[in-house]
């Protein structure tokens, strides 16, 4: 057992004086600005109130032990605890990992304030521990200090997540009732261990994370990611493995045996519908192609009668750290977890969040998601002009482009009014390739100011130049679940290949990813597809494409190409 410094104290007090006037105050103000930096972390010192028992080992069903931390407050009494688990290393405080990423991927990790014994992406015992809660900080199996072989995205993570939450909720420290939290690997494992059902789980709080990992991050539309669940993940794996043991799977030769959805990805998709108890969902929308889908997903789908949802446009981890979003999170698990009385079940569903530059957005609040009373309203693709229309052009046309040499076509809306556009967007395209008998189509859309210069947001991890929204498509790749697509996102199957013969004009739909945006009247909406990725990408990409020759894009009459985009009411 280990005291921490006493020089926290005072800067604690301060930080919890702060989120209390946050709360206090009422609503945020609409607007926020944020300088952008590449990496803006300060570390504080834990206060001396909080006990450390470092190094306990919990025995889960098999026999196998893991090492968890538990931070506590100080003398005797039974609090609610708050628990994350993962490989990133509960022992790997500090700024080291943010500033690795931000090596690797040349991304604006962004400002933040944690303390020194808080693990990457996990809720800080030095903000937590002071308002009456216990928390715990567990290495999954195979990792560092725990027994077993490591295999972060295998069934048996989420067995031994229930098998930690109901020993957490056994503890004499314990009330009994165990909320989990966290960031990335720390919230989709959450949506695994949740769908079990465990006794004492009381609440989650998963930031940002994937429930299906095939359609959500592994394979885009069809198209597999070849870097970062790849090469990034067999390095990363082994670097935090306990060498003493192996690794349970060999997850990205998996890939290659199982190309398509089936038995294997299905134990990879979390069963959220059978998740009941209260939530806190958070979405980005500038991680796409990581965790948007799935957030939103997850957030559609859950079972749970009690879940509110967060969205935002900026870097997962300082929102996580965000003063005003912890006022928030300790709403929910104090009203959850503590029993208080403090007006959560009032609070509106839907926290929106809707970007007008990289960093600047307003926010609204709504009852449902997607938002009440959206408009979804068709953008015609016209071949002739490279616009996008209202009505659907008369004359048939195409558009043509190089699909393995950085060709692209492009279509533009100007907004005569302020519009926001808020949710899914379904491009639904005729398409056809000269040769080859497959397409890999990238699609972007952009935002362009009144002067046609691009507005950038921010992307995956915090990248600075990204765009609106991205979507995926391997043509082959197209057939959908009709049962659970809807109007504005159709849903893959990803059971079948269905070639495309050269020269043959076939339908498909573009799943075009969550976002949030204002255009001002004067701004334009610009829509991208080509034969590569949309933004070049250090982290995310697509290494493996089918594409061949010219691809052409159909427009007007039976071939009526169309952008459908979600349009919500102002007030």
């Amino acid at each position: 057992m280990k005291r921490l410094s006493l020089r926290g104290c005072c800067i604690l007090l301060l930080l919890g004086a702060f989120i209390a006037g946050a709360q206090a105050a009422g609503p945020p103000p609409s607007k926020y600005y944020r300088k952008p930096g590449r990496v803006d972390i300060t570390v504080q010192p834990a206060p001396a109130s909080i006990l450390w028992d470092r190094d306990v080992t919990v025995t889960v069903r098999d026999g196998t032990r893991l090492s968890v931390n538990v931070y506590r407050p100080l003398g005797t009494g039974r609090y609610p605890v708050i628990m994350s688990a993962s490989w990133y290393g509960k022992d790997n405080f500090g700024d080291a990992q943010y500033r690795e990423w931000a090596d690797q991927s040349g991304s604006d990790v962004g400002r933040m304030t944690i303390s020194d014994i808080v693990p990457f992406g996990a809720p800080d015992p030095a903000f937590w521990v002071p308002r009456g809660y216990i928390v715990v900080h567990a290495d999954v199996r195979g990792a560092f200090k725990s027994e077993g072989n490591l295999g972060p995205n295998t069934p048996q993570d989420a067995l031994d997540y229930f098998d930690l939450i109901e020993w957490a909720g056994t503890q004499p420290w314990s009330t009994g009732k165990v909320g989990l939290s966290g960031v990335s690997y720390l919230a989709y494992s959450q949506w695994f261990a949740a769908a079990l059902r465990p006794p004492h789980l009381a609440a989650i709080m998963p930031w940002e994370g994937l429930v299906d990992h095939y359609r959500d991050n592994v394979v885009h539309g069809g198209i597999p990611e070849t870097n970062f669940r790849v090469k990034s993940f067999r390095k990363y794996v082994e670097q935090r493995r306990n060498k003493n043991f192996d690794l349970a799977e060999d997850y990205p030769a998996m890939l290659k045996e199982h190309p398509l959805f089936d038995s294997y990805w299905e134990q990879k998709a979390a069963k959220v519908e059978d998740i009941t108890v209260p939530a806190l969902i958070c979405a980005s929308w500038s991680a796409q192609g990581n965790h948007t889908r799935g957030s939103l997903e997850g957030f559609r789908r859950i079972g749970s009668k009690d879940k509110w949802l967060v969205t935002h446009g900026r870097n997962e981890w300082p929102m996580y750290y965000d003063p005003e979003m912890q006022a928030m999170q300790a709403k929910f698990f104090d009203y959850f977890l503590q029993g208080k009385k403090n007006g959560m079940a009032e609070e509106p569903r839907v926290r929106l969040e809707l970007r007008t530059t990289r960093d600047e957005y307003v926010v609204r609040r709504a009852s449902q998601w997607p938002i009440e009373n959206t408009q979804y309203t068709s953008l015609y693709l016209n071949a002739t002009n490279n616009t996008l229309e209202m009505n659907t052009p008369t004359v048939m046309s195409n558009a043509q482009y190089e699909s393995n040499d950085g060709g692209s076509v492009k279509f533009e809306y100007r907004f005569d009014r302020e519009t926001w556009v808020a949710g899914n967007m379904n491009l639904k395209l005729w398409v056809s390739a000269d040769v080859g008998t497959d397409l890999d189509l990238f699609v972007g859309v952009r935002k362009l100011d009144r002067e046609g210069q691009e507005v950038y947001f921010y992307g995956f991890g915090g990248q600075p130049n990204s765009v609106v929204a991205r979507g995926w498509l391997r043509a082959s790749a197209r057939s959908k679940d009709e049962m659970r697509s809807t109007p504005d996102r159709p849903f893959l199957r990803h059971t079948r290949v269905e070639k495309v013969k050269p020269g043959d004009v076939v339908p498909v739909e573009v799943e075009i990813l969550p976002s949030g945006t204002v255009f001002e009247a004067g701004s334009r909406l610009q829509l991208v597809i080509q034969g590569e990725d949309v933004v070049p990408d250090r982290v995310m990409v697509h290494g493996s494409s089918v594409n061949r020759g010219v691809h052409r894009v159909y427009t007007g009459g039976g071939t009526a190409s169309q952008l459908l985009i979600p349009v919500i009411p102002r007030s």
